[in-house]
């Protein structure tokens, strides 16, 4: 199967649970199970709010990609990274 990432939190989707599912039940290919569940998101936030909660996990992610960011260096790279997804990217 090959990697996607939620379009919503950026998590890497890699196996067939991950993925959050579509009104009719079915597989919804570009979000995640926490982020998108029965055809819609399953929390109504902002950007940022997303960003914040990103940080919430900043320790797994530095152990995933062996690096050692602090929630201030990680907030403006989470920012830029987020606005570039299909949820938040500006039209």
């Amino acid at each position: 199967m090959e990697e996607k990432i939620c379009q919503s939190c950026g998590m890497n989707m890699k196996s067939a649970e991950d993925f959050g599912t579509n009104a009719d039940g079915t597989r919804n290919e570009e979000y995640c199970l926490y982020c998108y569940q029965n055809g819609t998101f399953t929390r109504d936030v902002t950007m940022e709010e997303m960003v914040e909660t990103n940080l919430e996990y900043l320790d797994h992610w530095n152990k995933e990609t062996g690096n050692n960011f602090t929630p201030d260096e990680a907030r403006p790279m989470f920012r830029e990274f987020l606005s570039t997804l299909k949820r938040w990217k500006k039209e």
